[in-house]
């Protein structure tokens, strides 16, 4: 035990000597304030923890890997990469996207209510039909078709995800530095560990495996419940988990269920879009005031034009808002993008205000797809 014990106090010194030297916000603002806008647009900005070793050709390529935002490659789940940040920016560390991801998806919900953090205990007892939410996002999961066109719920070929559950499950287990992880270019540092998963899973027993309990039945199936539980395992040995140094409160609201839903009301000329539009501006100010990291559902027209050819019509996207700032007497939002998108590609008049993945949005920009906001109290 005290060997354990003395291993995880390694490790988390290891961590924190990596990460920039700053004083952790250990209070937690109210679960339900009033909201107003900034007025005047101040300047602000919420930093977020330096990355280091998340990708083998930091500092070889341009753009350099280290400077850009957590790419999710060719992965579908931005709203693991956009929780991930949310959290690292919270707690000091940048934790890996794809432990975020793999929690969201197979994490059992009833672990939560063993927690013994009183501010988590409040927050469960506030919200008592949280299983049955978390069950229901879960079961809105789709699966990709491309080399695997029976759409089986295997790991990597999972889509998309809700943040505010991710976010609380992952006050589970403690948390998962990304050096341990690595979660830049999506599964691209994992192709071979996932590619033996593959080939081993198919001789494995189909049986009911522990830690896909807690899942949903539309996460599990005989043909993939092996290399899931494969890929969980693997996760556990890659991280050395630290405790969580505040819990992982969200607070959320929407205004549609997604971009569809979005632009259906707003082609009806619904006008209670227009009010709800300000809560969710008045809610991205508030968290940037409070030193907290936003993260906004919109659309990923916005910034890059639609193909006429693709047959996505919302392209419903995820990310964190940095910063704020008035530029040309309007105020502009500091978006991070996580798709490792190259700002030449974007649409002009959104490039020329975008580097490394970073675009400043003008409050009309960012207004026109906007239908949701989290943050972490």
């Amino acid at each position: 035990m005290r060997q354990a014990a003395g291993r995880l106090l390694l490790a988390l010194l290891a961590i924190l000597a990596a990460e920039p030297a700053s004083a952790l916000d250990t209070h937690l603002l109210p679960e339900r304030p009033a909201y107003a806008r900034s007025r005047g647009c101040p300047e602000t900005a919420v930093a977020l923890p330096a990355r280091q070793g998340t990708h083998p050709l930091d500092g070889r390529i341009s753009p350099d890997p280290a400077r850009s935002p957590m790419s999710q490659g060719d992965s579908a789940i931005c709203f693991a990469y956009a929780t991930a940040d949310m959290i690292s920016q919270r707690v000091g560390v940048t934790v890996s996207a794809l432990d975020v991801a793999t929690r969201y998806y197979f994490a059992d919900p009833a672990g939560l209510f063993r927690s013994r953090d009183r501010a988590l205990r409040r927050y469960l007892a506030a919200n008592p039909d949280l299983t049955e939410e978390i069950a229901e996002s879960r079961n809105d999961t789709e699966a990709s078709k491309e080399r695997n066109p029976l759409r089986k719920p295997f790991f990597d070929k999972l889509e998309d995800g809700q943040e505010a559950a991710a976010a609380l499950l992952y006050n589970l287990g403690g948390l998962c530095p990304d050096r341990d992880l690595p979660s830049f270019d999506g599964y691209g540092q994992h192709v071979r560990t996932l590619g033996r998963l593959r080939w081993t899973s198919r001789l494995a027993p189909k049986m009911s495996w522990r830690s896909l309990g807690g899942t949903v039945d539309r996460l599990r199936d005989p043909a993939t419940d092996a290399f899931n539980a494969g890929w969980i395992a693997h996760v556990e040995r890659r991280c050395r988990r630290i405790p969580l140094p505040v819990p992982l409160l969200p607070v959320s609201h929407g205004i549609a269920d997604n971009q569809l839903d979005f632009m259906e009301r707003a082609r009806t000329g619904d006008p209670d879009l227009a009010r709800g539009s300000d809560r969710l501006m008045a809610m991205i100010d508030y968290a940037l005031d409070h030193g907290r990291l936003p993260v906004v559902g919109y659309s990923w027209y916005v910034l890059e034009e639609r193909n006429p050819k693709d047959p996505d019509l919302a392209a419903d996207h995820s990310s964190p808002i940095l910063g704020r700032r008035k530029l040309g007497g309007r105020c502009h939002y500091h978006l991070q993008d996580n798709t490792g998108e190259y700002c030449a590609r974007m649409r002009p008049g959104i490039r020329e205000r975008c580097a490394l993945g970073r675009v400043w949005l003008d409050e009309a920009e960012l207004r026109a797809s906007l239908y949701s906001v989290i943050y972490l109290r």
